[in-house]
């Protein structure tokens, strides 16, 4: 009776083309066939049911999909059960960090995006953690995590998120992570700031912040965003971006971004990372768009005085169901 009441949705997401990805003094493929070039393809189920006095029940599942070759491993993206009400809403699980949805939905990320390859560095990168985070599928959540998020109030909200990575050793304790969110968003304007701290059982404590911010003007939408982060003895990065979403005809938007990131640590000359990309999408109706990006990435590692540029260029279709 009680999944006969519930409201549940199936949803997904698939993206195909042709990529050709080229990095100096490496061993370079030729045009691949391959899934996500533009958004990662994906399917998942959510729900939501009255419990009593206006709180609901909440769940989500999703995971990632090969949309060439039909894999799926797992949920792997998102699996959450949670309540949400007059109180705000709670969730607990495998989910997105408050980090997270600053730095993608903030900035409107996709696999042109320079934002991709210019913010996360050795020194400040989700997955480097495997005890607290998702790093087996090749995402940024939290593992074991519990999330809350408050009612949205004159455009504002907050959010908290606490990770336990359950890998106490007899001398030292769990790894452990924390997250915090403020998001605001009002007419043509967003702003969200996000802050996240990882306290591994051994080695340093990485801080990190991410501010990213939107304006539509009308004729294009301005995106801007800021980040640092700190791994005492490891090494400190510091970066930001800029980029523009032009819709030029009735069906058809180009976006044009830049980011760059400088990685430094005690003694050693600094690293840096540049990237620039540029995409074209087609809303050929309301599901399905036509795409096609090319991006390059200069990378110079701490320490390092040898450049590698890696570029890639994809075309493709993206269906939304």
């Amino acid at each position: 009776m009680g999944a006969a009441s519930a409201e549940v949705t199936l949803y997904g997401k698939l993206d195909a083309g042709v990529s050709v990805v080229n990095t100096t003094n490496a061993v370079n493929q030729s045009a691949q066939i391959g899934s996500g070039n533009y958004e990662g393809s994906r399917i998942g189920v959510k729900g939501s049911s009255d419990i009593a006095g206006g709180v609901k029940g909440l769940f989500q599942l999703e995971g990632g999909l090969g949309a060439t070759d039909g894999s799926f491993t797992n949920f792997g993206r998102v699996a959450t059960l949670g309540l949400t009400g007059s109180f705000g809403t709670v969730t607990a699980g495998l989910q997105w960090t408050p980090y997270d949805s600053a730095f993608n939905d903030g900035l409107e990320n996709n696999g042109f995006a320079p934002t991709f390859a210019a913010f996360c560095t050795s020194i400040h990168c989700d997955a480097g953690n495997a005890t607290v985070f998702n790093a087996a599928s090749g995402n940024g959540n939290t593992k074991n995590s519990i999330q809350y998020t408050t009612p949205t109030v004159g455009g504002f909200n907050a959010s908290a998120l606490y990770a336990n990575g359950g890998d106490a050793t007899a001398g030292a304790s769990s790894s452990n992570y924390t997250g915090f969110g403020l998001n605001y968003a009002a007419g043509p304007v967003g702003v969200q700031f996000a802050t996240e701290s990882l306290k591994p059982v051994t080695g340093s404590t990485v801080n990190a912040w991410i501010m990213t911010g939107s304006y539509n003007l009308g004729m294009a939408t301005v995106f801007l965003g800021a980040e640092a982060a700190d791994a005492a003895a490891a090494g400190k990065s510091a970066g930001y971006s800029a980029s523009v979403s032009v819709p030029v005809a009735k069906a058809v938007t180009v976006g044009l971004g830049y980011a760059t990131d400088t990685q430094t640590s005690s003694g050693l000359s600094d690293g840096k990372i540049n990237s620039a990309g540029v995409q074209a999408v087609y809303a050929w109706n309301a599901a399905t768009a036509l795409y096609a990006g090319y991006r390059t990435t200069d990378t110079t590692a701490i320490a390092s005085d040898v450049k590698l540029t890696t570029t890639k260029f994809a075309t493709g279709v993206r269906y939304n169901f």
